[in-house]
């Protein structure tokens, strides 16, 4: 019997209310599983994604768990479940995609000819 690893240990949670703290969320979802700590500020790596602008919650972040099984526990255990009235959605989060167009060509330095 051989269980493939997901390949991610964060999950994207969208449908939060504007109410949701990352502490109630690591409250929440820590009930299943263990938080990944933040090496720098040494608490949970939970992040809640803010306007810009107005600097206010758009109802959507994530949590960094320290198995990757738990987080794939996650979707089964809170997707589609209701929190403080609001039904929230859970998935697997994407790693962003790189776009080698960013890179540009790189063109390399010719070699001169070192000739006198």
């Amino acid at each position: 019997m051989s269980f493939e690893v997901p390949d991610t240990d964060t999950v994207y949670i969208s449908g939060l209310p504007s109410d949701t703290t990352e502490q109630s969320l690591s409250e929440l979802f820590g009930s299943i599983g263990i938080i990944k700590m933040d090496k720098k500020t040494k608490k949970p790596k939970v992040w809640l994604y803010r306007d810009k602008a107005t600097g206010e919650l758009k109802g959507d972040g994530t949590v960094s768990y320290e198995d990757p099984f738990t987080a794939t526990s996650a979707i089964d255990w809170f997707n589609g479940k209701e929190y403080k009235g609001s039904m929230l959605s859970v998935s697997l989060s994407q790693k962003k995609q790189v776009d080698p167009a960013m890179y540009g060509r790189g063109g390399g330095g010719g070699g001169g000819r070192g000739g006198f």
